[in-house]
């Protein structure tokens, strides 16, 4: 044994990506030379001993490195959710969850396992993710999908040492089918709550809305959150929404006042195709606000002996006389010239209640006159 120091000792330390690794050689003068690396992956390192040209007795070593024991394993970590199963749709945030494991099995908690997350679209272009350390040995994983089709998803766990270097979680990659949502841009409404001329304010209509996809394809499930609003001369008017359960909406309103309105459709506070509609509502008629206005009758003449007159001649006049007292104007008495006089009038509608109407032949009233006749 020699036991001096001196002597041209070199180590070259391999990782399993064929790296080289740092290592320290520390000559201790007794004729022994201590030598450190650091390992940064699992796998069988190479270690080559020399002196001068020469390498020592059984060099190379094949050394097996293992996990680390204090922070997650991906070969036993791995991710779940809804985010990464089929059937999500591109109008809807996508997530999952991250487990991180330890070696040994349990839970990894100390939250500094590098774990990223690579998302391809359909056009291979990127989606970043968001991911939320828990606390708990488990990370959220937030995406949103901008086009329906096939999402590729790596789930891995980079070195810390050598963030370029990274390893897949257990059950990583995974191809997500996306399918297509509803989308605002290319839903439709339609139905004469929208597009009639001819709209009153006395009756209720309705319209219709289609939810459709971004390739403008009838959507056949219902379900999507649709709002309308309606904004009339004097405020809101009420709308009922009744989802059909096909992927078509039945929408009732009752407009209150005339005029014009603003209606508009969204879904997810984006506007429907063609929304804010303008719609004109006219006026209708309503019965309990609605008179008589114009009025007319016959007087009929007879002789003494109650045999009808068959000419005219006769001096027959109409008087009325208003609640308030004052005597209607235009009124006017035809005689027809075969004993009948027409009698047309017009009562204001301004003034409600009583009105006297009085008929006379010659100066005498007839049978019945005067009576009354009641505006309300």
């Amino acid at each position: 044994r020699i036991n001096n120091g001196g002597h041209p000792f070199t180590v070259d330390v391999i990782d399993p990506y064929g790296q080289k690794a740092r290592s320290d050689i520390v000559d201790n003068g007794d004729g022994t030379y201590s030598v450190t690396y650091q390992p940064t992956d699992p796998g069988d390192h190479h270690v080559t001993v020399s002196l001068g040209r020469d390498k020592v007795a059984q060099s190379p070593y094949t050394v097996p490195i293992g996990w680390n024991s204090d922070m997650a394993c991906p070969e036993q970590s791995w991710a779940e959710g809804p985010g990464l199963e089929p059937g999500r749709k591109n109008t809807e945030p996508a997530e999952f969850t991250i487990h991180a494991v330890k070696p040994d099995g349990t839970p990894s908690l100390n939250g500094n396992d590098m774990f990223d997350v690579h998302i391809e679209d359909p056009n291979k272009e990127l989606i970043a993710p968001k991911i939320t350390n828990n606390g708990d040995g488990t990370y959220k994983v937030e995406y949103q999908p901008t086009l329906p089709g096939n999402y590729h998803v790596d789930v891995i766990q980079r070195n810390p040492d050598k963030p370029l270097f990274y390893d897949h979680l257990k059950n990583s990659p995974v191809d997500v089918a996306i399918e297509p949502g509803t989308d605002a841009s290319h839903c439709i409404a339609f139905g004469p709550g929208i597009e009639s001329p001819n709209l009153l304010d006395t009756h209720p209509t309705e319209f219709t809305i289609q939810a459709k996809d971004c390739f403008g394809n009838d959507i056949k499930e219902g379900g999507d959150p649709f709002q309308v609003e309606l904004v009339g001369p004097t405020g809101n008017i009420p709308v009922n929404i009744v989802d059909n359960g096909d992927g078509s909406y039945t929408c009732n309103y009752q407009p209150t006042d005339a005029g014009p309105h603003d209606l508009s459709v969204t879904l997810d506070d984006a506007h429907i195709k063609g929304s804010t509609f303008h719609v004109n509502i006219k006026p209708g008629a309503w019965a309990e606000k609605s008179t008589i206005e114009n009025y007319t009758f016959t007087v009929r003449t007879r002789d003494k002996r109650r045999k009808n007159k068959l000419f005219g001649g006769e001096k027959v006049e109409v008087s009325i006389v208003s609640p308030s007292g004052r005597h209607v104007e235009g009124i006017k008495v035809t005689d027809l010239s075969n004993g009948l006089y027409f009698v047309s009038y017009k009562l204001p509608v301004e003034e409600l209640g009583n009105y006297e109407v009085s008929v006379t032949i010659n100066g005498k009233h007839i049978s019945g006159s005067p009576y009354i006749q009641t505006v309300v």
